[in-house]
């Protein structure tokens, strides 16, 4: 049986390594690259068709930056009438200047956070009995954010509230994939469904476009900064692993640091259950879904 798997950012870095090495799994794996820009979707489908000819792949367009966009691309895949298996959730910007959406949010925010939030709500019902989701967070979630307490939702998704929390943006968008996929896995196995929820950390990645001046990695920097750095390659095998392997088919819920055999403790915030739920609460009404939970 096909088992579909959608990808977001998938047309480069560790979403196209994902995409890549999923598809290396057999042609039983349909992979749904789902990517802001056609045309980079396009060229990247076709680099992993040369090497993996016959590799199961469709290109369809995604903006988290917009919940709108993430709508219509819900649509679309639903006319593809066609179970999910899997959803590894990987799109994102960096940075620490931000500016407003089109929705009004903070952009950095709604990119890595809120309309992943929005994808996976939409893509729920869809989801065969033990799909599998894996959100993407880093480990600047705990670093860049020790000591600091948790600004309110409203404070994180609405840029100008509060500059020194605007400058974190980053950090706490991927604190939010983390207080996601801990609250999704409670809603999930409260419910009795079977959906294997995880999160994972890829390290600093140098070599991927989310770094955009590699200038700074020299020598003496990438030594400083060895503990923490990992690659697209390796880390594309753990959400690989993930998805695809026997062991990883039941949960609980789990932090992974670079290798899918290396769970670890996410940050102390990560594990506030009424962070969680306001989180959780916050983005349902910021979305439109209030009162479908």
């Amino acid at each position: 049986m096909t088992k579909t798997v959608i990808v977001t950012g998938a047309n480069s870095g560790l979403g196209f390594e994902t995409t890549k090495q999923i598809a290396a799994k057999g042609s039983n794996y349909q992979l749904v690259m789902a990517c802001r820009n056609m045309k980079k979707a396009a060229v990247a489908r076709q680099r992993i068709l040369q090497t993996i000819p016959d590799a199961n792949i469709i290109c369809l367009e995604l903006d988290t930056s917009s919940l709108a966009k993430v709508r219509a691309f819900v649509a679309a895949f639903r006319k593809l009438n066609i179970p999910l298996y899997g959803l590894v959730c990987n799109a994102g910007v960096s940075g620490k200047t931000v500016h407003q959406t089109q929705d009004g949010f903070n952009n950095i925010f709604e990119t890595n956070y809120l309309g992943h939030f929005l994808l996976t709500q939409l893509l729920m019902p869809l989801m065969e009995v033990k799909g599998r989701i894996v959100t993407v967070s880093s480990e600047r979630h705990d670093a860049l954010l020790k000591g600091a307490t948790w600004p309110g939702s409203n404070v994180l998704a609405y840029s100008g509230m509060n500059p020194q929390v605007d400058g974190q943006s980053y950090p706490f968008s991927k604190l939010c994939m983390i207080l996601f996929a801990y609250e999704l896995d409670q809603k999930l196995r409260a419910n009795g469904q079977q959906i294997a929820v995880n999160s994972v950390n890829p390290g600093l990645m140098t070599e991927t476009g989310l770094a955009k001046d590699k200038s700074r990695f020299t020598p003496t920097v990438l030594s400083q900064f060895a503990g923490i750095i990992g690659t697209a390659k390796d880390s594309g095998k753990m959400i690989t692993d993930l998805i695809t392997a026997d062991k990883f088919a039941a949960g609980p819920v789990r932090y992974f640091d670079r290798s899918s055999d290396k769970p670890v403790l996410s940050s102390n915030l990560s594990y506030d259950e009424q962070i969680q739920d306001e989180l959780w609460n916050f983005s349902m009404e910021a979305v439109g879904l209030k009162g479908n939970e």
